[in-house]
């Protein structure tokens, strides 16, 4: 089993263990969570902005809603759960989708979102060249945001005393091959021809950030991120 089955495994049983009737998935793509769902009898909707993956998703019968995280398509407290599965770092405004998802919700939320522990020196490299990787997507246009610290997740959500929040860590380290770093470190290349990337790119020191993050793998390596898993029970 890879690191991401085993951490889409971890996801799956917290949601289980709550024993949910009703879901809503955020950020649900092609709506893989909410056919995992329905296949275990719980009522299950999802919400995406790719017009392309919500049409295949209902092509295949599921119930999916284009739309944003910000601004979500039910009534107050419609499911027992909404979920964030590796979507909560796409939304544009994050604490904005966290107050939708506490208002949509009866009973929880249940994040997973990339994480790294930065006392191991394999993943704190790793984390380094995740926050390059996420820039440079958002100078392309791409909602894309650094891994995002629970703290942060608990005050959007009120962190008032009537929430019940559970935070919990899984970490399988995969090292990151280095035909697979420089693939990634490449990815800047087919842009480079549009002359305002070219000039971000300069200016925020993109290529010595990646030089130095290049150097700090061929020392320690990289580590592929774990998971952040977080249930907010109201």
């Amino acid at each position: 089993m890879t690191a991401d089955e085993l951490y889409q495994q971890a996801f799956r049983s917290e949601i289980a263990a709550l024993g949910p009737q009703s879901l809503c998935d955020v950020g649900c793509g092609a709506g893989g969570l909410v056919a995992h769902a329905q296949a275990l009898g719980i009522f299950a909707a999802g919400v995406d902005p790719n017009e392309s993956r919500v049409a295949e998703g209902c092509a295949a019968g599921l119930d999916l809603r284009r739309g944003s995280g910000e601004a979500l398509p039910f009534p107050d407290g419609s499911f027992d759960l909404v979920t964030f599965e590796n979507s909560l770092h796409h939304a544009s405004e994050i604490a904005q989708a966290l107050a939708e998802a506490m208002r949509v919700a009866r009973r929880a939320i249940v994040i997973i979102d990339p994480w790294f522990d930065l006392s191991i020196p394999s993943q704190a490299v790793g984390d380094r060249f995740e926050r390059w990787l996420k820039r440079l997507d958002r100078m392309t246009g791409m909602v894309h945001w650094d891994p995002i610290p629970a703290g942060q997740v608990i005050e959007a959500c009120g962190g008032g005393p009537t929430l019940a929040i559970a935070v919990r860590h899984v970490l399988h380290l995969t090292p990151l091959t280095r035909a697979g770093f420089e693939q990634l470190a490449n990815r800047a290349l087919p842009s480079m021809g549009t002359p305002e990337f070219s000039a971000a790119y300069e200016a925020g020191g993109m290529d010595r950030e990646i030089s130095s993050i290049r150097a700090d793998f061929a020392r320690t390596g990289i580590t592929e991120a774990g998971a952040l898993l977080m249930t907010i029970a109201k």
